[in-house]
C-alpha cells in the first residue's frame, strides 16, 4: 500500500472512530449527569457483559486476519470462499452458544447486573453480541479486501443512531434508552454492513474442515485477547470488591482511556493485513516490514503523549463544569490517561509478532500481564486506596506489559536483541516528558475555581499553550526520520500540489 493511502486510510478509520467515540463520549457524559453514579456503573456493568461477547468466537476472527490477506495474494478463489463461508459459520454458532449461555447464567443469578436490568436486560445483551460479532466478521473480509471506508461506515452508523436515540429517549426510559439504543444501532448498522459486503461475504455458512484451521491460525492471537481481560479486569474487581457507584466513577476513566487508545488502535487494524501481504510478498523475511513498523512505532511514540497529556490537563476543566458528581473519580481519570499510552504499543506489538510469526510469545505475556495486573489491582483495593490505588496499579502493569511487548517485537525485527533497550527507551521517553510535562503545568497554573466557564476555558488555554510548545522542543529529537511531514505534504489535494510545482 502506497504511504499516502494507508495515511489517508489510517486518518479516516481514526476520525470516524473519534467520531464514533465522541458520540458514545456524549452519550455517557449525559447519561452520568441524568442518570448519577449507580446506574451509569450499572449501564457500565451490562456492557462489560456485552464486551466479553467479542471473545466468545474463540480466535475466527485472528484466524481470518491470519488466513485471508495471504489467501488473496494467491489468488485461490476456492480456498478464499471456503475460508469465508466456515468463518461465518464459527461465528454464528459460537455467539449464539454465549448469548444462549447468558441469558441461562443470569437465570440463576442473583448479583448485581441482574439486579439492575433483569432478564429483559439480559437477553437485549445476548442479541446485541450476536449482532456485533456478525458486523465485525463482515468489518473483517472488509478490511482485507481495502475498503476502509464501509468498515469506518459501520462504527458511524452504530454510533450516530446508538447515541441519538440513547439521547433522545433518556429522559423518558433512563438507562434502557442506552441498552435499547444500542441495540436498534447495532441492527441498522448490521444492514448496513452486509449490503456493503454483499460481493465479497457469503450469504450462507459453511462447516467444513477449514472451520477447525480457523480457530488452530487465530489461537495464539485469540489468547493473546487475554489483554483485553486485562483492560477490563479492574472494573470486574471493582464491581466485585466495592460497589457499583465506584465502577460509576471509575467508568469515567475507563471511557477517556478509550478515547486515547483509538489512534494507534486505527493504525493497527488498518497496517495488519497490509504487514501480512507485505511480508508474503517480501519472501516471509522480516526486512520486508522493519521500515514500515519501526516508523509506525515512532510516530505513534511522539503522538500519543500529546493526546495522554492535553486529556490529563483539561479532565478537571471539564469534569468540574460537566460533572461535579463524578469529581472523586478524577485522580483515576487521570492516572488512567498515561495508562493509555502504556498500553497503546501492546496492540501494535501483537500485530508485529504475529506478522513475523512468533505469536507463540504471545500467551505467556499475556497471562503473566493478566495476572499482574489482577494482583496489583486486588492490592490496591485490600490497602484501602480505592478507585485511585486501582487505577495506579493499573498504570504500572499497563506500561511493564507495553515494554515488553515492544521489546519482543523489536527483537523479531532485528534478529537480535542488540540495540533493542534503546529504541524501546525512544518508544516510552515521549510518555515520561508528557506525565512530567502535565504534571507540573497542572501545579504550576492557578486553579480558576468555582469560577465562570470564561474562566475555565481560558485556565485549559493556557495549559494547552504551555504544553505544546514544551513537549514539542523536548519530543523532537524522538519524532525525527519518521517522514511524517512527508506523508502530510502527500495528503494535500491534487491542485495544491499541482500549484506547488507549477510555482517551483
Amino acid at each position: 500500500m502506497h504511504p499516502r493511502r494507508f495515511l489517508r486510510d489510517s486518518i479516516f478509520f481514526a476520525t470516524s472512530q473519534y467520531v464514533f467515540r465522541v458520540l458514545l463520549m456524549a452519550r455517557g457524559l449525559i447519561a452520568a449527569r441524568l442518570l448519577g453514579p449507580v446506574t451509569y456503573g450499572a449501564w457500565n456493568a451490562i456492557q462489560l457483559v456485552m464486551d466479553y461477547g467479542m471473545l466468545a468466537t474463540a480466535g475466527t476472527f485472528q484466524g481470518l486476519d491470519q488466513t485471508l490477506p495471504p489467501r488473496l495474494v494467491d489468488g485461490d478463489a476456492e480456498a478464499i470462499r471456503r475460508t469465508k463461508s466456515s468463518g461465518l459459520f464459527n461465528v454464528l454458532l459460537l455467539s449464539s452458544l454465549y448469548a444462549i449461555g447468558t441469558v441461562v447464567y443470569f437465570t440463576f443469578s442473583n448479583g448485581k447486573i441482574k439486579y439492575f436490568w433483569g432478564m429483559r436486560g439480559m437477553i437485549v445483551a445476548g442479541v446485541c453480541v450476536v449482532l456485533s460479532n456478525l458486523g465485525s466478521y463482515r468489518i473483517n473480509l472488509l478490511r482485507a479486501h481495502n475498503n476502509m471506508t464501509a468498515v469506518s461506515g459501520w462504527y458511524l452508523v452504530q454510533g450516530v443512531i446508538g447515541a441519538g436515540l440513547a439521547l433522545a429517549l433518556m429522559p423518558r426510559f433512563g438507562m434502557w434508552a442506552l441498552l435499547g439504543g444500542w441495540l436498534v444501532g447495532t441492527v441498522i448498522a448490521s444492514i448496513v454492513s452486509q449490503w456493503q459486503a454483499r460481493h465479497i461475504a457469503p450469504f450462507a455458512p459453511q462447516a467444513s474442515s477449514e472451520c477447525l484451521a480457523l480457530l488452530r491460525a487465530g489461537a495464539p492471537m485469540y489468547l493473546y485477547s487475554a489483554s483485553v481481560i486485562l483492560r477490563s479486569l479492574d472494573r470486574v474487581i471493582i464491581i466485585k470488591c466495592l460497589n457499583t457507584i465506584s465502577l460509576g466513577y471509575y467508568s469515567l476513566a475507563v471511557t477517556a482511556m478509550t478515547l486515547l487508545l483509538y489512534l494507534p488502535d486505527s493504525v493497527s487494524f488498518v497496517l495488519y493485513p497490509q504487514l501480512l501481504k507485505r511480508y508474503r510478498e517480501g519472501g516471509d523475511r522480516p526486512e520486508a516490514v522493519r521500515s514500515q513498523v519501526e516508523r509506525t512505532y515512532q510516530t505513534l511514540a511522539v503522538m500519543t503523549p500529546v493526546l495522554c497529556g492535553v486529556t490529563f490537563l483539561w479532565s478537571r476543566d471539564l469534569m468540574f463544569v460537566l460533572l461535579p458528581k463524578f469529581l472523586p473519580g478524577l485522580p483515576a481519570l487521570r492516572l488512567m490517561c498515561f495508562g493509555a499510552g502504556g498500553i497503546a504499543f501492546v496492540g501494535f506489538s501483537a500485530i508485529v509478532l504475529m506478522t513475523l510469526r512468533r505469536q507463540a510469545f504471545l500467551v505467556p505475556v499475556a497471562l503473566a500481564g493478566s495476572l499482574l495486573g489482577a494482583a496489583l489491582d486486588l492490592v490496591a483495593v485490600r490497602l484501602g486506596s480505592g478507585i485511585t490505588g486501582v487505577a495506579c496499579a493499573t498504570l504500572i502493569a499497563y506500561v511493564l506489559n507495553g515494554v515488553v511487548m515492544s521489546w519482543m517485537a523489536f527483537a523479531g525485527l532485528r534478529g537480535t536483541t542488540r540495540g533493542v533497550p534503546a529504541r524501546v527507551l525512544r518508544t516510552f521517553m515521549p510518555l515520561a516528558i508528557s506525565y512530567g510535562l502535565a504534571f507540573g503545568i497542572d501545579r504550576l497554573v492557578p486553579w480558576p475555581g468555582a469560577e465562570s466557564l470564561t474562566a475555565h476555558a481560558g485556565h485549559m488555554l493556557v495549559e494547552l499553550a504551555l504544553f505544546l510548545p514544551l513537549y514539542s522542543v523536548l519530543a523532537y529529537p524522538f519524532g525525527r526520520g519518521t517522514g511524517l511531514r512527508q506523508m502530510m505534504t502527500d495528503l494535500r489535494p491534487a491542485w495544491m500540489r499541482r500549484a506547488d510545482s507549477a510555482d517551483a
